[in-house]
């Protein structure tokens, strides 16, 4: 990991009852979250195959390359990706 420079905006923020673990509080939010990475440039690409009765379903979900800047206070987390 490096760190990034740039300025915060447009953050989008959960409720988080004094929890402190991001992954946990990604899962607890997941689809408000990938709606809110989706505006920040998501890309969705899907494929579906059927080879000898065999059925399968591949999705791939590609983020620009981006940081985020993380803020935990005691109710809440406020993540904003940077400029």
């Amino acid at each position: 990991m490096q760190k990034c420079d740039g300025t915060a905006y447009n953050p989008i923020i959960f409720e988080t009852r004094n929890d402190k673990n991001l992954k946990k509080i990604l899962f607890n939010n997941k689809e408000e979250f990938i709606n809110y990475i989706h505006k920040l440039g998501l890309i969705i690409e899907h494929k579906d195959s059927t080879i000898n009765f065999v059925y399968t379903s591949t999705t791939i979900l590609t983020l620009k390359t981006k940081c985020f800047k993380v803020d935990f206070n005691d109710n809440f987390v406020r993540i904003s990706p940077l400029k």
